[in-house]
């Protein structure tokens, strides 16, 4: 008297095709799976490397600027603009006379000096 394994291992009866294309859809859901997960994986590595480069206009939150060797939190990039990021999500934030803002958390932001200034009062800039 053998035993019988259950589960994926389990050879298929040449003669059971219900079993057969199940055991054929397995193989290719796992494969499929597999490089879902890959694909998922190089995606959060491209966000988490824009989070590390790139720099954003909270007023126009869709597209990076374009800013030369500035990388750290708090270095002023002119005058009167400094680099930020939130430790928090703020939406449509407004901040003066017609100046909306959105900010994501983590994401490095240009904004003007004064901004940087009210938001680390208020406790939302992330503290390097």
């Amino acid at each position: 008297m053998g035993s019988t394994e259950s589960g994926a291992s389990t050879p298929t009866s040449p003669l059971d095709a219900t079993g057969k294309a199940a055991e054929k859809a397995a193989k290719e859901n796992a494969k499929a799976l597999k490089e879902r997960a890959e694909e998922i994986s190089l995606v959060r590595a491209a966000e988490q490397e824009s989070l590390e480069r790139d720099v954003f206009d909270p007023k126009k939150p869709d597209a990076p600027i374009l800013i030369d060797e500035i990388e750290e939190v708090g270095v002023s990039v002119n005058n009167d603009k400094v680099i930020i990021r939130t430790i928090a999500d703020i939406e449509d934030m407004t901040y003066g006379v017609g100046n909306t803002y959105t900010f994501k958390q983590g994401v490095k932001y240009s904004v003007p000096r004064d901004l940087a200034n009210y938001l680390e009062r208020l406790g939302y800039i992330w503290q390097a």
